[in-house]
């Protein structure tokens, strides 16, 4: 499996995509994603798979955006990301969920 296989199974799972449906759109056997996703905090019913993922990479010291074991320092900070990119990219999208958030809200807001 390639790193490019890898992420889009991230994406896909993420999303709320299922196993088979990963499977057949990357031609990939499916037990192989199934044992990804496992292993990477993306098993289990992909409605859920987004709201848990992040509390799984907590628990278990993995990146929050790309899912990589992180080597905890000894003293200190515990570490949340394997670099200053997966570090970005995170903010950044938060950022944007919150945006949309905020977007439609205010649409709402009008409505009523």
């Amino acid at each position: 499996m390639t790193e490019v296989q890898k992420e889009m199974i991230r994406a896909m799972r993420m999303q709320g995509i299922g196993y088979r449906a990963i499977a057949k759109s990357l031609n990939l056997k499916l037990n192989r994603v199934e044992l990804f996703c496992k292993t990477n905090g993306l098993g289990g019913d992909g409605r859920f798979v987004r709201l848990n993922h992040e509390v799984w990479c907590e628990h278990n010291d993995r990146c929050r955006m790309c899912g990589k074991k992180l080597e905890q320092p000894r003293r200190g900070r515990k570490k949340k990301y394997c670099s200053g990119k997966c570090r970005t990219t995170y903010c950044r999208m938060k950022k944007a969920v919150e945006r949309a958030d905020e977007t439609e809200e205010s649409e709402h807001g009008a409505d009523t």
